[in-house]
């Protein structure tokens, strides 16, 4: 780690180690490193940081946010039309069954700035931590076809989502609720959205301060002790 400008902090992210989240970046950006190796990215994660987009000299830009989107599992909010739907049989919803697949859709869908950061450096790296069991896809299908979902970082009792898509209406939303309750069963108390979004607050999501979402991230990932 090779810090390469002092106010404000920027680093070269050239071996496995991250900066103190709580210093103060410029806009969040901490600085970029020349690849997405697993070590890495779970060394970031795990601490707070991500990675959202590879640049045009090759280089993965990282961030840790002054305000985080966190949904808390307990508070996911389910209108009654979804109710309804998540009772259907015609419904169904797995996890880690289509891996590629939902990383494929999400790729595909394009943002407001007419492209997408999930580039084919993305997905080896994600499908590479599927591979080593800290990365995870969850499936809304609909008559047994796949119509939605989404898939993210998972270490410890942490757990990042990554990027959403949906082909029917409702498909990607009946897979969070869906997911909520099983990080539910299992302890996990939330899920890091990292940039906020007016549709994940509709469903309950928060925003949290860094000095309040640092701490959250680092013990459920292991990094803090209690």
């Amino acid at each position: 780690m090779i810090k390469v400008r002092e106010t404000p902090p920027l680093y070269l992210l050239d071996d496995f180690e991250f900066p103190s989240p709580y210093e103060e970046f410029d806009d969040g950006f901490v600085g970029a490193s020349y690849d997405l190796h697993p070590k890495r990215l779970l060394e970031g994660y795990s601490r707070g940081f991500f990675p959202w987009y590879q640049d045009d000299d090759g280089l993965f830009h990282w961030f840790v946010l002054d305000r985080r989107l966190i949904l808390k599992v307990d508070e996911v909010k389910v209108t009654k039309k979804l109710a309804q739907k998540l009772r259907s049989s015609k419904w169904e919803f797995k996890i880690n069954t289509r891996f590629n697949d939902v990383i494929n859709y999400c790729s595909n869908i394009k943002r407001k700035d007419s492209g997408t950061w999930i580039n084919d450096a993305f997905k080896e790296a994600y499908t590479k931590l599927y591979e080593l069991g800290f990365a995870m896809s969850v499936e809304s299908y609909y008559e047994g076809e796949l119509v939605g979902g989404f898939y993210g970082v998972a270490i410890n009792k942490y757990f990042s989502g990554e990027s959403m898509f949906h082909i029917k209406p409702d498909a990607s939303k009946l897979a969070l609720i869906y997911f909520c309750n099983v990080l539910k069963e299992n302890g996990i108390e939330f899920i890091d959205c990292q940039v906020p979004s007016a549709h994940l607050q509709r469903m309950g999501a928060k925003i949290y301060e860094k000095k309040d979402f640092i701490p959250m991230i680092q013990k459920a990932s292991g990094v803090l002790k209690d």
